[in-house]
């Protein structure tokens, strides 16, 4: 006798079974998230305290600049800044705050820059006045025109036998303006160079600007 067909009813019930387990195993694949999703989408909170330490820093140079490519030196101040003026009356008179460069264990002389720059302009105080003033970018210059980018040679054409100039240790020249008025001979300018162009210049009171060194 011939083997009957299975019942219609259990084929479709293994059917069933079969497809059952089919879903059941992508169900899982779209559930099981890999351990590196996870630590990726909260690596970045971990990066905060690194960023966020820099804003502990005080900002640099903030404020309008005190100076400007009008500004110029001469053998008594720059600018509307004379030397025998006090840190009080140079604020004042500047609309802007001198901070100091570095904190000074010494109180009788001490740097001090204007809060909005120009980066490159350095006021010296020496016992509660201001007497000396250091150069060392392009923008300003003497009233003459002579200042830092500039060759050495302009300052014999601007000035001749006003200057004197002295070999330096290391290389360069010390090139000093002497003033011919008499109202201003406590006063010097004073041009360093590497022999050939101007590398920095200060100007002040003889006894401060002297020193190659502010406070020296």
């Amino acid at each position: 006798m011939p083997r009957s067909s299975p019942p219609l009813v259990v084929v479709a019930f293994t059917a069933l079974l079969t497809l059952a387990g089919c879903g059941g195993s992508d169900s899982a694949s779209v559930d099981s998230v890999p351990p590196t999703v996870i630590r990726t989408t909260i690596a970045p909170t971990t990066t905060l305290p690194t960023t966020t330490t820099t804003t502990t820093e005080a900002p640099d140079l903030v404020g309008t600049p005190a100076f400007d490519a009008s500004s110029s030196v001469s053998t008594v101040g720059i600018d509307r800044i004379t030397f025998g003026m006090t840190l009080a009356q140079a604020e004042a008179t500047l609309a802007t705050d001198l901070v100091e460069v570095d904190a000074a264990a010494n109180r009788d002389c001490f740097q001090v820059r204007p809060a909005g720059g120009p980066a490159g302009v350095e006021l010296t105080v020496t016992a509660g006045t201001i007497e000396r003033v250091d150069i060392s970018n392009e923008i300003i210059t003497t009233r003459s025109g002579a200042g830092v980018g500039k060759p050495e040679q302009l300052l014999f054409d601007l000035f001749g036998e006003r200057v004197t100039s002295t070999p330096r240790e290391g290389g360069g020249n010390t090139v000093t303006f002497t003033p011919a008025d008499a109202g201003d001979a406590a006063f010097r300018v004073i041009f360093e160079t590497d022999g050939t162009t101007i590398t920095s210049f200060r100007s002040g009171r003889l006894a401060q600007v002297t020193p190659f060194t502010p406070c020296g």
